[in-house]
């Protein structure tokens, strides 16, 4: 885990496998920096929010999705959250046939309507719109517009060669990852087929699929976190893309903003399957990162938070 106050790294640490460089899977923790990626090319003018997507990427008009927006699409609420088929988590992997069965689908839902967490589809939705606005992919954006200039440690799609610093995912078979989907839609968005093979696989790491497969050390989520406070980032990272309310995916309320999810007041962040978080808390001047490989909830993130926060007020 890392955080950083007052622009000031704080806090570093690493336990278990772990060492000082050693890269994580983030798994939805990555979310933010895909979309902070293509609100760079909004605030560019290169993309438009509310325009209908099909300017773009003709293709994505079909099926009653005419009305699709990007904005829909950052905000979980395109109704694309289901993997297309043969909807296994390993076809992510397949990137162009992922792409075209998101264009050619009828969505969960109508654009723009209801929300609900696209947990395996964002990436690909936001990278196949940067790629036709930009010719780059999301995976070379981020590279070039956000974790170059800074010098983060956070990649996506990881040079093989880095491999070796990864910590090995521990906890996910098939039955674990069955019990993420409890209705029909559920399962549709998780897919089948995710294991500790599969995530730790080399096609894995070094694929790029934007919506979780980013590896990073926690120093770097958090320094990307510390980028927002520091105005580095596009504004409307934390932009709400809706209202707050039930989420179809995630099964409870949520308020989703255009580059995270909203917490309390200005404060945005992301959680990840397995336990892991980062977030920027612009009310005590706190970015902070916690990574982990153990698959497991969200109460070791929780209690480190309260104790973070406890300290600086």
């Amino acid at each position: 885990m890392a955080a950083y106050h007052r622009g000031a790294l704080v806090v570093d640490l690493w336990v278990g496998a772990a060492a000082e460089r050693s890269l994580f899977h983030t798994w939805s923790v990555v979310k933010p920096v895909t979309a902070a990626a293509g609100l760079t090319l909004v605030d560019a003018g290169r993309i438009d929010l509310d325009a209908p997507l099909r300017g773009v990427w003709p293709e994505v008009g079909a099926g009653g999705k005419d009305g699709l927006t990007f904005a829909h699409v950052l905000g979980h609420r395109a109704g694309l959250a289901s993997i297309p088929a043969p909807g296994t988590v390993a076809s992510l992997l397949d990137r162009e046939r992922t792409v075209a069965g998101l264009a050619a689908a009828t969505p969960d839902w109508e654009p723009g309507t209801a929300q609900g967490e696209h947990a395996l589809t964002y990436g690909h939705l936001v990278d196949e719109v940067v790629r036709r606005a930009d010719g780059r992919s999301v995976a070379r954006l981020v590279h070039d517009e956000i974790t170059g200039p800074q010098g983060l440690d956070l990649h996506l799609g990881l040079d093989p060669a880095e491999h070796v610093r990864v910590v090995p995912t521990v906890g996910i078979t098939t039955t674990w990852w069955a019990a993420r989907g409890e209705t029909p839609l559920q399962r549709a968005a998780f897919g089948t087929g995710a294991d500790d093979d599969l995530i730790n696989s080399e096609a894995w790491r070094s694929a790029e699929v934007p919506a979780v497969n980013g590896h990073a050390t926690a120093r770097a989520m958090a320094a990307f976190w510390q980028m927002h406070l520091d105005g580095l980032l596009p504004s409307a990272m934390a932009t709400p893309a809706g209202p707050t309310g039930p989420d179809l995916v995630v099964g409870e309320p949520s308020q989703w903003t255009l580059g995270g999810a909203r917490l309390d007041g200005p404060d945005v962040g992301m959680g990840g399957l397995g336990g892991g978080w980062a977030c920027a808390r612009p009310s005590v001047d706190l970015a902070w990162a916690f990574l982990t490989s153990a698959m497991g909830d969200h109460d070791r993130a929780e209690l480190v938070e309260r104790a973070l926060v406890g300290c600086l007020r």
